[in-house]
């Protein structure tokens, strides 16, 4: 009976996990000495990790989007992305079985302060400074977020698509990094 059980094909569980870790590669240390308030220009390292279990090689692309708190984020429920822009893009083609781990090495390197406001203006990424699709204010400066969304290729509509399919179903994947920038004695009025 065991020997009959064991040899009874189980459905394969499609999925992709997409995860950030913080500088020493665990889920720790995302802001250095641990404060998500933060300075222009100060570097910030974290690992952005991608893992194929769909069982076939599949394209897939990480989409990085600045937000405030005000601004709407992907929707689960409803299985949307952001519709704010991206600022940053990166696609690679996974294995089965595959994990891609990207780092990131960011700081802000453009921002301005009012009384009651702070606007970020461009992020200095992995060596490119970036300002196209970065512009975002936030009252204070607080409650700024980096949003990662999972976009996946769909050979069927030939484009990338936020989700995939997984054994008949629909599923989506985001997280999101939330910091402030309240300290701005490096920053001019």
């Amino acid at each position: 009976m065991l020997t009959l059980t064991a040899q009874i094909p189980r459905p394969y569980d499609e999925y992709f996990a997409l995860y950030t870790l913080g500088s020493t590669g665990k889920a720790e240390h995302y802001f250095p000495s641990d404060v998500a308030d933060i300075l222009p220009n100060v570097r910030i390292s974290w690992f952005l990790s991608v893992y194929n279990h769909m069982g076939t090689v599949q394209l897939v692309k990480v989409v990085l989007k600045l937000l405030n708190s005000t601004m709407q984020g992907p929707d689960q429920l409803a299985m949307l992305p952001s519709q704010r822009d991206a600022f940053y893009e990166k696609t690679r083609l996974l294995l089965s079985n595959e994990t891609w781990v990207l780092p990131l090495s960011w700081s802000v390197v453009d921002a301005n302060k009012s009384e009651t406001r702070m606007t970020i203006f461009s992020i200095l990424l992995n060596g490119q400074n970036l300002s196209e699709n970065v512009e975002v204010t936030a009252s204070h400066g607080l409650n700024f977020r980096i949003v990662v969304e999972l976009w996946v290729y769909d050979g069927t509509s030939g484009m990338f698509e936020f989700g995939w399919l997984s054994n008949g179903t629909k599923r989506v994947v985001w997280n999101q990094l939330w910091f402030n920038m309240t300290r701005v004695s490096l920053l001019p009025y």
